[in-house]
């Protein structure tokens, strides 16, 4: 099982993650959406990634390299919540359960679900640009999975 580190990532759509259709996980103006690579400043597209001890639960926090961030969240935990950035300095911060995908291609994909409920984050099928994101129905349909892309840092 691929388990990741505690760092600052680019977050993926997969399965296109490498390829020219990428859509870059970005928090900007319009608060979270997806765009392509380079669409945005670097630093909108790259996000903190905090895991737990137990490497399953997750905080996804932005500005990648400041305090105080704002972290991946929603308001509620339902069906076509839309997934926003919480408060600057949320607390506690919303952690995610974090899931390999069963497939295991490279990059490997990842699905980025709700604790304890059966809800994942996905990108929304609503026909806006750009697309933002949104909490659907737990499946392990890889059109709904993320690569996790390491950022280096100095």
């Amino acid at each position: 099982m691929e388990t990741l580190k505690s760092g600052v990532y680019r977050i993926v759509s997969w399965p296109d993650a490498q390829g020219p259709e990428a859509r870059v996980l970005t928090a900007g103006e319009n608060g979270v959406t997806v765009t392509a690579p380079g669409a945005a400043p670097e630093r909108e597209q790259e996000f903190s990634v905090e895991i737990r001890e137990d490497g399953t639960l997750i905080s996804i926090q932005f500005p990648a390299r400041l305090f105080p961030s704002r972290s991946l969240s929603y308001k509620e935990p339902e069906k076509g919540e839309r997934v926003i950035l919480g408060p600057v300095s949320d607390f506690p911060t919303r952690e995610w359960r974090i899931e390999p995908a069963p497939q295991q291609p490279l990059p490997v994909p990842f699905f980025i679900r709700v604790p304890d409920k059966e809800l994942q984050v996905v990108v929304s099928p609503k026909a806006i640009f750009p697309p933002e994101l949104e909490l659907a129905p737990s499946d392990f349909d890889l059109q709904n999975a993320w690569a996790l892309l390491p950022v280096a840092t100095d």
